[in-house]
């Protein structure tokens, strides 16, 4: 028993500043009938599976400890595993999915006074909010989130509001705003130590400064987050670093480079089955393409299939915008 809680303390830890490999390899080196048994380690074991990438894995293992959880009464468990599986479905594109499962896992963490749930869950939401172009109500849930994390003492979501704040209120046009949100963001990260969080935050700020036109600053910091990642392994959170890198490279005119490093994001995203991701880059090299005076029919053809990935993540403000960009054509 004690050998198991100090596995479980490690794994804690490690998860806590987002050493995901690490918490599956300590976790890993326990008995599986061990695992299954503990909803807790079922449920950090599938956490960090779906943050490598492994969604499937760290389903299967997220909803044994949901069933383990209800099984038990163990009600605090069951919110935490509830937000982990609606994040899964947020990755994995199916939102109408992902939002039942918060939705669900909020008002149960709200019931048991569970702030630091609360903070995940209003932040996913948050998340959902802002894809479907819903400013206002995305701001709402990152204040209550924001709430949450500060009452339980989390620093690092903390850190994650202020950064998913600084992508909305870049994604409404405040690109002043968002830089404010993104300076909390990557102060807040630094203070946790969470290397990849750090980087994250700074990969994001350095997006809304490509998008500001000081495109030489974003290319210094998103190298700085792309070499953090690497050094981490972290291959979808590269991918991520390598689409800024792209906006930061046509913003100086670069439109060679630009072509293939979108097209490579592109070929990795849909590798890693990251919807968005792949919606993202490819509506960056139609808007590319586009304003470079390419091929009409290759335009089309790129937004058309961006058009589609858009729909089906309920993206209503991108594909507004997509819309309102291939209407201006040259």
């Amino acid at each position: 028993m004690l050998r198991s809680l100090e596995y479980l303390k490690k794994a804690h830890q490690y998860a806590e500043t987002g050493q995901h490999a690490a918490v599956v390899d300590c976790l890993g080196e326990r008995p599986r009938e061990e695992l299954e048994d503990s909803p807790t380690m079922s449920l950090l074991f599938g956490t960090a599976q779906a943050r490598l990438g492994r969604h499937e894995e760290g389903k299967r293992w997220v909803e044994l400890a949901l069933d383990r959880s209800r099984e038990r009464a163990d009600r605090a468990i069951e919110a935490r595993a509830l937000n982990v599986r609606g994040a899964i479905a947020l990755v994995a594109g199916r939102i109408d999915e992902a939002a039942r499962y918060l939705t669900e896992a909020l008002a149960a963490a709200k019931r048991d006074g569970d702030n630091a749930t609360v903070g995940r869950c209003s932040n996913n939401l948050g998340i959902i909010y802002n894809l479907r172009g819903e400013y206002a109500q995305a701001i709402g849930s990152y204040t209550m989130a924001m709430a949450a994390f500060q009452q339980a003492g989390l620093e690092r979501g903390v850190a994650e509001t202020h950064h998913n704040l600084a992508i909305t209120y870049r994604d409404r046009g405040d690109l002043e705003r968002g830089l404010e949100e993104s300076d909390h963001a990557v102060e807040r990260a630094s203070s946790v130590g969470d290397a990849s969080l750090s980087a994250q935050t700074v990969a994001g700020r350095a997006e809304i400064r490509a998008l500001a036109g000081d495109s030489d600053l974003a290319l210094k910091e998103v190298e700085r987050a792309l070499a953090e990642h690497r050094e981490l392994g972290d291959t979808v959170e590269e991918a991520h670093d390598l689409r800024i890198k792209a906006l930061a490279l046509a913003a100086r005119g670069e439109v060679d480079q630009t072509k293939e490093l979108l097209r490579d994001v592109i070929g990795r995203a849909r590798e890693a089955q990251r919807p968005l991701l792949t919606a993202l880059a490819s509506r960056d090299l139609a808007k590319l393409l586009h304003e470079s005076g390419a091929n009409q029919s290759d335009v089309d053809k790129i937004a058309r299939q961006t058009r589609v990935l858009f729909n089906q993540l309920g993206a209503r403000a991108e594909i507004e915008k997509l819309d309102e960009m291939m209407a201006r054509k040259s």
